[in-house]
């Protein structure tokens, strides 16, 4: 009786069976490689979309903040628990930015809302849209870079 064919076929089926073991072990590392660069990606699609809504929210109770401090401007008189009111809504808004946001987006905000809310009670010496203008884009710049709307770059969906 031959010996080698029985080692060859014993040795062939070894082999066999460890490829397999390593093929697959291999797919299952690719496998959850992707998966987590899917969980990955959805992750930073979740908190990109957060911060876009927390930076809007912070725009939209500037803007009516911004309109006491142009009433003040005027001369009109303001109404100070609407004025209080207001104010505290686009402090709050801030903490909001400032929770979710990096720190040149939040610090930006911060800047702003200081100008704002202090226009609101002392007016400033320029017209308000001026006032507030350099402090608004430096936030609307900073977000565009936080969100990756800068040079037209698009966040995975």
């Amino acid at each position: 009786m031959d010996l080698w064919p029985n080692i060859i076929s014993a040795a062939s089926a070894l082999l066999g069976a460890t490829v397999g073991v390593v093929a697959t072990l291999l797919g299952e590392r690719w496998r959850t490689r992707l998966s987590v660069l899917q969980e990955q990606r959805l992750a930073d699609a979740r908190l990109r979309d957060e911060r876009k809504d927390v930076l809007l929210r912070f725009f939209a109770a500037v803007r009516p903040v911004e309109r006491l401090a142009e009433q003040r401007w005027d001369g009109q008189e303001l109404h100070p628990d609407e004025a209080s009111e207001l104010t505290s809504t686009l402090w709050l808004c801030r903490l909001e930015v400032e929770l979710l946001c990096s720190p040149p987006v939040w610090e930006a905000a911060h800047s702003l809302t200081l100008v704002v809310t202090d226009a609101v009670w002392v007016p400033p010496s320029d017209r308000t849209h001026l006032h507030f203008s350099d402090k608004r884009n430096a936030v609307i710049a900073a977000a565009r870079v936080e969100l990756g709307a800068e040079a037209g770059v698009v966040s995975p969906a």
